[in-house]
């Protein structure tokens, strides 16, 4: 087979496979459905657990409207130890609807801010209570002399994600040309662990965050267990 010749079945074969996942099952229920969560996220995740004490950051109403969430909870913890953390979950009871939103991407919405990159690195950390392996993707923003670290991952139906789709171009042409065989919405959800970078240096920062998502990963990915779809 000439090389062109196999580029064309590949993207023949691709494009039947995109269509398929549209024709299979009721697309529509995918593009309008919400799957609703059975507890609001600021009520799920608790606000105290081990040493973390935690306060509500809500966001105005004019940023919800922006960033088109379905639910969120944003809080600042306190450790026993003086750290401290700002957590941001954002849920989108719509999977279709949650990609279409770049501002999911740290990428975009820090530098937009004025926050400078400075680093990005990507690991995993292993959940043992709620037995799951978490990619994560840390990285480093700087302005004005302040440097902030901001561990990331995503849920994206049910996969776990360290980046915004959107900087995962393999991922997304996975997705599309996966054939779906039922209208259920999906979710999208982002989880944001941000500290301050002090003295001690960003891994010192790393480690902080590392050790609020051990604390709470679990009880997280319980939360965005999404309920019945409407």
């Amino acid at each position: 087979m000439k090389p062109n010749t196999a580029v064309v079945v590949v993207c023949s074969l691709l494009g039947a496979a995109a269509i398929a996942s549209y024709v299979v099952g009721d697309g529509v229920g995918r593009l309008t459905g919400t799957e609703r969560l059975p507890r609001p996220l600021a009520t799920a995740v608790p606000a105290a657990m081990a040493d973390w004490r935690g306060v509500d950051e809500p966001m105005t109403a004019e940023v919800i409207r922006t960033l088109k969430v379905d639910d969120y909870v944003r809080r600042r913890y306190t450790a026993a130890d003086g750290e401290e953390v700002l957590l941001y979950v954002a849920y989108h009871g719509n999977k279709e609807r949650g990609m279409q939103t770049y501002y999911h991407n740290v990428t975009v919405c820090f530098p937009s801010q004025g926050w400078k990159p400075e680093s990005e690195r990507t690991s995993t950390e292993t959940l043992h209570e709620a037995a799951k392996e978490i990619p994560v993707c840390r990285y480093v923003f700087s302005k004005e002399g302040v440097k902030l670290s901001v561990l990331t991952f995503f849920k994206v139906g049910d996969d776990l994600l360290d980046q915004s789709p959107r900087n995962k171009p393999l991922w997304m042409l996975l997705d599309r040309v996966t054939p779906q065989f039922d209208d259920s919405p999906g979710m999208f959800v982002q989880v944001q662990i941000l500290t301050r970078v002090g003295d001690r240096g960003e891994y010192a920062a790393s480690d902080v965050e590392s050790r609020f998502l051990h604390d709470f990963g679990p009880t997280i990915l319980k939360a965005v267990e999404a309920g019945a779809p409407e």
